[in-house]
């Protein structure tokens, strides 16, 4: 049973988080774009730190998930190991360290979406009860909002390194995961109840427009700055 649910756990996070990553993507890359804004192996290698990062962070997650203070020092910790892995001299400065944060928190979304609906799912099983179908649809929405936050957060750190300006960025991030964080510990706080699922939409809502934003934004934003810089490089070598 638990590795059925495992497999379950696994589609119901990595199909959405690959689709995110082609739809966000695709126009910064080959074969939209002859100069890709990014580099591929880099981005993934991101992206598979993330599944090992979210995986342990989910883990901790575990063990203070019943606590409100604990929840509010986990929001706050998840940005600052965003913050520790992309403060490398290698991607300070650099215009790719967005896309890259953004890989890393795809990466780390996708783990701990997996790990919340294998863990919720597992552990009503061991109550002797089972996941319905609305339990499921609660569990795919929660993970899916994981996975947008995740995201939206190495965004939003990733724009900091790349100019230059971790710990202002850093502060944004925080403020939007521990609002996110807070209403997912309501609506666990509340599994007995429709609340619940109000607030697993309300999570939703929250992360979306997030990721939104860091995306037609931040990313939108440093994309038209490397373009303008672009601009007056060629004028320059055509004077």
């Amino acid at each position: 049973m638990g590795s059925s649910v495992f497999y379950i756990a696994a589609a119901m996070a990595f199909i959405p988080t690959m689709i995110i990553m082609y739809v966000l993507l695709r126009k910064y890359t080959y074969p939209h774009t002859e100069h890709p804004y990014f580099n591929d192996p880099q981005f993934f290698i991101l992206f598979a730190v993330g599944l090992i990062a979210g995986t342990i962070l989910f883990l901790v997650y575990t063990y203070i998930m019943n606590s409100l203070v604990g929840v509010v020092l986990y929001a706050l910790i998840q940005c600052l190991v965003l913050v520790v892995v992309m403060n490398l001299k290698r991607f300070r400065g650099v215009s790719d360290s967005i896309f890259y944060g953004f890989g890393f928190g795809l990466g780390a979304g996708c783990a701990g979406g997996t790990g919340f609906i294998f863990y919720i799912a597992t552990a009503t099983d061991s109550l002797g009860d089972s996941v319905d179908l609305a339990g499921y649809a609660f569990l795919f929405v929660m993970a899916l909002a994981m996975i947008f936050q995740y995201s939206a957060v190495g965004i939003n750190v990733g724009e900091g390194i790349a100019r230059h300006n971790p710990m202002q960025f850093t502060v944004q991030a925080m403020i939007s995961n521990l609002v996110f964080w807070i209403i997912v510990t309501i609506a666990l706080f509340n599994s007995d109840s429709v609340f619940m699922y109000v607030m697993a939409v309300a999570a939703l809502a929250v992360s979306a427009f997030y990721l939104y934003f860091a995306y037609t934004r931040e990313i939108a934003g440093l994309v038209r700055d490397v373009d303008e810089q672009n601009r007056k490089g060629r004028k320059k070598k055509s004077a």
